[in-house]
Parts: C-alpha cells; structure tokens; sequence
C-alpha cells in the first residue's frame, strides 16, 4: 500500500513539470566612485575706483613775477656836455686824457677827451672830445689840430681847421674826432701825437680868444700800437 502511495506521489511530482532551477543571485553592481575635487574660488577684489578729476577751478592762478634784475647804470660823460650822436664806445680800456683848465686860458674849461690814443687800422679809430665855455661872450666853439711826426718830433704840420663843435645851446660843446680827419699826408705815417687848439666864437663871428695849444697828449698809431 505504501509503495503504491509512493509511487503515486512521484507520478504526481513528475506530472507537475520539471522542478525550477534555483534563480541565481545577480552580483551586486560595482558602483565607481568618482572623487571631485572642488577648489573654491578665489575672492577677486574689485579694482579700486580711480577718483573721477575734479573740476577744473575756473580762476587761473596767478604766476608770482619774476624778479627783473635791475639795469647796469650806463657811466656818464666825463665832462658836463654829453654828445647824444657820439660813436665812441667809451671802453674801459682807454685812458681818459683831462685838460688843465689853465690851458682853457678862461675861455673853455673841463676840456676832456675820451682817449689819449687814436689809430687808422686798430682801435680806438675816433674819441670824444668835450668842454664848456666859461667866458660868457663865447656861443661857438672852433677846433684846430696839426699832427707831430714821432717818435723824433722834428716835423710839424699846419694847423688845420675841423670845424665848429656841436652846443647843446647851455655853454657845452662836443664833437668826435675821427682818424680820417688827419689830411692823407700825415695819417700815412705809423706814429705821431696829435694836437689842438679852440677858438671861442661870439654871436657877431668874432674870435674871442683861443686856449693854449694842447701839446703831445694824444698819440696816433697807423695800425695797432
């Protein structure tokens, strides 16, 4: 009896199909983890504002003056009259030549001039010559000159005649004398001393007096001495 129950139940079993596999367990997935590294960023600071200019002031500032060195003071004539016209350059190399007023013989005085040297082809070629009348009949003045051979001094020239000295119109006359105003035959020579004489003059044309011949204070030199 129970072999037949036996056999019914594997007929029963075998009748239900055949048994169904055991369901494998699936692996589990690998899940890679992917390490991310997050670098914070740097703080950027804003550039500083660059300050907007200012207005521009409408007043204009004022310069402060630059200092103005005061002008050299020009040196005044040596004698009273001065000759606004005059070409001299009144260096201070030269040396002055004063006329003693003994010589003026009471009809000019302060008879100065501005060299004791004159030359043809060097310098000084002229210098000033100034004076004052002191005799109250005198209104114009008369300039004579001759020309003394040197260095012997054997030979003269004539006096000769220049002319009439410029006047301001107050007693005080004035003239340039010019190497080129010595006649040709005598501004040929290399050296010789010139000299002078004055005529003053009244209103009528007559000679009052004349100075005494200025003697041997100016040289003259053809070229440069």
């Amino acid at each position: 009896m129970r072999k037949i129950l036996f056999i019914s139940l594997a007929l029963m079993l075998a009748a239900c199909g055949v048994v169904q596999p055991v369901q494998q367990e699936q692996p589990t997935p690998i899940i890679a983890t992917v390490l991310v590294t997050v670098i914070a960023p740097t703080e950027v600071i804003p550039p500083t504002a660059v300050p907007l200019p200012t207005q521009a002031p409408t007043e204009i500032p004022t310069l402060a003056p630059t200092e103005t060195l005061a002008p050299t003071a020009v040196p005044q004539p040596t004698a009273q009259a001065a000759n606004p016209s005059s070409s001299s350059t009144g260096s201070s190399d030269l040396t002055p030549v004063y006329v003693d007023n003994d010589l003026g013989k009471g009809v000019f005085a302060d008879i100065t001039f501005s060299s004791d040297r004159i030359t043809l082809n060097c310098y000084p070629r002229e210098f000033e010559i100034t004076m004052r009348a002191i005799h109250p009949d005198v209104t114009r003045a008369e300039m004579f000159y001759r020309v003394l051979e040197a260095p012997g001094l054997f030979r003269y020239s004539d006096w000769y005649l220049i002319g009439n000295l410029s006047s301001d119109g107050k007693g005080s006359f004035y003239t340039t004398f010019k190497a080129t105003d010595i006649k040709d035959d005598w501004r040929a020579l290399d050296q010789a001393m010139i000299e002078f004489q004055f005529a003053g003059i009244n209103k009528g044309g007559g000679v009052v007096d004349r100075t005494q011949k200025i003697e041997r204070l100016v040289s003259y030199y053809k070229d440069c001495p």
